[in-house]
């Protein structure tokens, strides 16, 4: 049984806000441990993408036990009517830096919409500041992605795991 997100409570956004970011940590760190040895430059841009989210994960788990208690719901993406989905690209045999790099930046862009849905959502002020600022802070992430992208293009080493 699904529900929708505008009949979701302010702790079920919570919870669910913690599951994007632990799956989407999962993902990331599938990415940087499958990618470290044939492409290094790829693998370390992931990682740092993968930190970033543990700090997010962090902080919502911690306003949730302030607010809520120790009891975490379980409210996962399918859970959520017409909640987006995310592509398997993390189940394919073969990853390629440039197709883990578009991922990245897609589920970046999608956090970010969430948390500007869930911000319009919630009532209470700490935890819309908080979503608020994960917003922000996943816009950051894809220009983080984007500039550390190019840094490493410029050295070559990254161009060099694209072509490969």
């Amino acid at each position: 049984m699904s529900k929708l997100f505008a009949d979701l409570d302010e702790r079920e956004v919570l919870a669910l806000a913690i599951s994007l970011e632990e799956e989407d940590s999962r993902i990331y760190l599938d990415f940087v441990e499958r990618l470290k040895t044939d492409c290094p430059e790829t693998s370390a841009i992931i990682q740092a993408m993968y930190e970033e989210e543990l700090s997010h994960l962090t902080r919502l788990k911690e306003l949730f036990q302030r607010r809520f208690g120790n009891h975490l719901p379980l409210v996962r993406r399918q859970d959520v009517k017409g909640f987006v989905k995310r592509k398997a690209l993390w189940l394919e045999l073969t990853l390629k830096p440039r197709s883990v790099l578009s991922t990245v930046m897609n589920m970046e862009a999608e956090s970010r919409r969430f948390y500007q849905d869930a911000t319009n959502k919630v009532s209470s002020a700490d935890i819309r500041q908080l979503l608020q600022e994960l917003a922000d802070a996943e816009e950051d992430h894809q220009d983080l992605l984007v500039d550390k992208a190019r840094e490493k293009k410029k050295t070559g080493a990254l161009s060099a795991e694209q072509s490969g």
